[in-house]
Order: C-alpha cells, then sequence, then structure tokens
C-alpha cells in the first residue's frame, strides 16, 4: 500500500469550512493526514447528538445514504431460490490473521453454507497490493458467480475488479470500492461499518477515561482508506463539537499497523506530559502500550482507545492495562451482511449501495457482554479472573 504524505492545515481553514464551532481544542499546526478534509456541516451536526445510539451517521463514498444492515431480509422464497441456483462465491481478503478478519469470515462462511452457496476460494493479501491482484487473476479463472472482497487500494487494484466484474461475477465490496465502478452496475454494494460513528465513540471514551479534559495525540492510519479515514475524521468532529477541554496537541501516522510502537514512541519522546492517545485499531494500539511502558507511564495517568475489540485489546483492558475504551466493529455481523447482500444480488434483486453496521461501545464495566456479542461466546477465564481483580 502506497505511504502518502502529510500537510498541515491551518486552524483558521478549519473554521472557514465549519462556522460556529469553538475549535480550541484541535492545535492549530497539527499535521492531519493529505487525504484529510475538514468534517462537513452534516457531520458537525450529528458529533453534537447527546446519543448516536440508531443514528447513521456515515454515507457512503459517492455520497449514499446508509442503510441499516438489521434491515437486511430476505424471505423463504428468495431463500429457496438462492439454493436452487447452486452458485459459488470467491473470497479476497486484504489480510488474514487479526480477529476482525478472522470473524468476518466465520461470518460469511456459515452465512453462505446457511444459503447454499460455495465457497470455492479465500485468498490472503497479506497487505500488499501486488499479491491482491495476482489473487484476483487466479480467482477471474474460476470464474465464481460472486466475488467478496475488500480493496487494499481503490486505484492500484480496480483494473483487477473490473476485469471480473465484466466478465459476469457479481461483485460485493468490504469497506470500500475501487475507483471507476459504480453501484448497481460494476458492484452490488459496499458493506462497512458505521466508521463516522465509530470515531465519534472513540472521542467519547477518551473523555471519559479523561474526565473531560487533558492533552491528548490521535495516531491514524496514513494511508488513504475511506474507512479508516471516517473514523479518524468522526474523531476529530467529535472533540471538536464535545468536548472543548480535550485538546489534541499532536497527530501522526503511521502506514503499517506494525509500526504503532515506533509512531506512538516518537509522539512521547515529544510530548512527554500527554494524557492520552487515540491509537487506531488493536495491533497499532498495542505498540502505543508497549510505547507507554517503555515512556515509564502507567495507566493511572495515560489512556489509550482504539478499534476494534481484538483479543490483544480485551486481555489489557481485563488487566486494567493502558487500553481505556474501545469502539468495537461487528465483523461477525458485517460478514453476515456481505453475504446477505451476495445472495439477493445473484437472484437479480435489488440491493442498497451502502449496507452500514452500527459501532459497539466497550468499557471495562461492560466487558463481558461486550465479547459475549462480539464473539458470541463468554468471556475467556483468563480475562475474568483479570477482571475480578
Amino acid at each position: 500500500m502506497k505511504a502518502y504524505s502529510f500537510r498541515s492545515f491551518a486552524l483558521a481553514m478549519t473554521v472557514a469550512v465549519v462556522p460556529g464551532f469553538a475549535l480550541g481544542e484541535i492545535a492549530a499546526d497539527i499535521k492531519h493526514p493529505l487525504w484529510y478534509t475538514a468534517p462537513s456541516e452534516k457531520t458537525m451536526e450529528l458529533a453534537k447528538l447527546d446519543n448516536l445510539d440508531g443514528v447513521v451517521v456515515s454515507d457512503g463514498q459517492r455520497g449514499e445514504a446508509g442503510f441499516p444492515a438489521a434491515d437486511l431480509k430476505l424471505t423463504d422464497e428468495q431463500i429457496a431460490k438462492v439454493k436452487a441456483g447452486n452458485f459459488t462465491v470467491a473470497i479476497s481478503m486484504g489480510w488474514l490473521g487479526d480477529d476482525w478478519a478472522n470473524q468476518q469470515l466465520i461470518g460469511l462462511k456459515e452465512t453462505f453454507e446457511g444459503l447454499g452457496i460455495r465457497v470455492v476460494a479465500e485468498t490472503n493479501a497479506n497487505w500488499d497490493d501486488a499479491k491482491q491482484i495476482a489473487d484476483l487473476e487466479a480467482i477471474s479463472v474460476l470464474k465464481p458467480d460472486l466475488l467478496v472482497s475488500i480493496p487494499l487500494n481503490g486505484q492500484t487494484t480496480a483494473s483487477a475488479y473490473k476485469r471480473i466484474s465484466a466478465a459476469g461475477t457479481k461483485v460485493v465490496f468490504i469497506d470500500q470500492a475501487v475507483d471507476g465502478m459504480e453501484p448497481g452496475t460494476d458492484y452490488a454494494s459496499i458493506i462497512s461499518s458505521d466508521n463516522l460513528a465509530l470515531g465519534m465513540y472513540l472521542a467519547d471514551a477518551l473523555a471519559a477515561a479523561l474526565d473531560g479534559k487533558g492533552d491528548v495525540a490521535a495516531m491514524y492510519f496514513a494511508n488513504d482508506f475511506y474507512v479508516t479515514n471516517l473514523r479518524y475524521e468522526g474523531f476529530i468532529a467529535r472533540v471538536m463539537a464535545k468536548y472543548p477541554d480535550l485538546n489534541v496537541v499532536v497527530a501522526a501516522g503511521h502506514n503499517d499497523p506494525n509500526k504503532g510502537m515506533e509512531v506512538a514512541q516518537g509522539v512521547l519522546a515529544r510530548y512527554p506530559s500527554l494524557d492520552g492517545m487515540y491509537a487506531s485499531w488493536s495491533i497499532p494500539a498495542m505498540g502505543a502500550v508497549t510505547a507507554a511502558n517503555v515512556a515509564g507511564r502507567n495507566p493511572s495517568n495515560f489512556k489509550i482507545v482504539n478499534e476494534n475489540f481484538d483479543q490483544i485489546v480485551a486481555q489489557n483492558m481485563a488487566q486494567n492495562g493502558f487500553i481505556a475504551g474501545i469502539s468495537s466493529q461487528r465483523p461477525y455481523d458485517q460478514g453476515a451482511a456481505e453475504a446477505k447482500v451476495g445472495a439477493l444480488a445473484l437472484i437479480g434483486e435489488p440491493t442498497p449501495p451502502y449496507v452500514v453496521v452500527p459501532p459497539l461501545k466497550v468499557t471495562r464495566d461492560v466487558l463481558p457482554e461486550a465479547y459475549k456479542t462480539i464473539y458470541r461466546v463468554d468471556l475467556p477465564a483468563d480475562m475474568a479472573a483479570a477482571l475480578a481483580k
């Protein structure tokens, strides 16, 4: 994936775009990523809401209104038609090995199995554009009826997806579409978390952990990836709208989740008195945990919040570690929604162009319930024991 440089956005520019908000809590010289744009007035109005439950905050890449995943239904007649079709599907993932990807696959496979759709290929690009393009070329030889895939890069992989679609395979995208493909003609739908809301929940979690005040950092994914862009934008918008005493004094990007420790170390070296950090998803966040330990910080004076409810951050939270809040996707539910949309597309039924799954707020006091919601099993014994201490 291509790493992008950063540029500074002066505070005056933000004020010009979003009038009427006091923005002193966002440092004027903060380095936002190149893809960043100031939150729209619509986003800022939603960011002011005290309760986002039941509110679809995110729009699609092309401005499509988000359709709630819970409203996706297949009738008995439609299910029978899908089963009679003896359809095949290929799944092309951008990466595997973390809990988000694993739960996505479980949701996809279990739902496909229930619908009688046979999985004929499953690939892992391991964060490599070229590998994903090669994976898609191999899949095209199989001529599956359906492809479900998360593109690592909307520009470099576009031609490979277009060829598969042009050959007659229905395409369902996870999280983002590629350039030059249109919903309803070139692909059925994008299914994603409500990522703006997910980012807003992270601001809520960090503010709650710090009693609404303090100097914090934002560590974002530097590559131009639509869903992570939205999370960062949601975090910034929520801070601007609701937390005037929560000061985002620095933002820094990583282009590889394994570089979280390195980036966090640089931030803590420059700002040793920081009170907290939004640290992207679980892997970079655990890198930030290591950096905080090395810097001599402890969970009583430094709080970290992150996206994705993986085992590693759940364990740290249970142990009263640095992870103070998680805004989680619901990957199993997202996988199930992707399979349902794909099934509808296969039998010629209309599908919403952008489907959203609501995020889940996770704090230590609701850890057992949240774990059961995400993983559909009880909290592991070691986490339960740590939680009881």
